[in-house]
């Protein structure tokens, strides 16, 4: 261990596209990994448990290697409103970091405020806290490209 690091980030976007929308895009882990990670990088579930007391267990990186493996566990989710999740995050067996995430949402005249909370402690120094800054700013613009670039038929197969 190098040394601890902590922070709470927080994130706020407002997408031009239905809550409904926006929900579907986080709650199926397939379209979360169209948008999820940055460009360049992959993000594969091996399990996938979109529920209250449920997990995802994933992994993400260079789409050669996947060198990253991460656990997300749901404590609260109230549809189409609040998700609060762990993700803990680790490479080669060592853990990287540990996150409490809070998303809310909320419907805003046909369009969607997303507000993200991140909590993050990283045990290998403050790069890890910029590589959780800089990949939700990535994450949440990719996001709002892709629930805004949806089309009618699309919209109505994510509902």
């Amino acid at each position: 261990m190098t040394s601890i690091a902590h922070d709470t980030l927080t994130f706020s976007r407002l997408l031009d596209a239905p809550l409904s929308v926006v929900w579907a895009a986080f709650a199926d882990s397939t379209q979360r990994t169209v948008w999820g990670v940055p460009e360049g990088e992959a993000q594969v579930y091996d399990e996938s448990n979109f529920g209250v007391g449920g997990r995802d267990v994933y992994r993400c990186g260079p789409p050669e290697t996947l060198e990253f493996s991460g656990i997300a566990e749901y404590l609260q989710i109230v549809t189409e409103f609040l998700i609060v999740h762990t993700d803990v995050v680790a490479v080669e067996g060592q853990v990287l970091a540990a996150a409490l995430l809070t998303w809310q949402f909320e419907s805003r005249d046909g369009a969607t405020q997303v507000q993200l909370t991140d909590q993050v402690t990283s045990f290998v120094g403050v790069d890890m806290i910029d590589g959780h800054r800089n990949g939700h700013t990535k994450a949440l613009e990719q996001l709002r490209v892709f629930v805004e670039g949806l089309d009618e038929d699309e919209i109505g197969a994510t509902q």
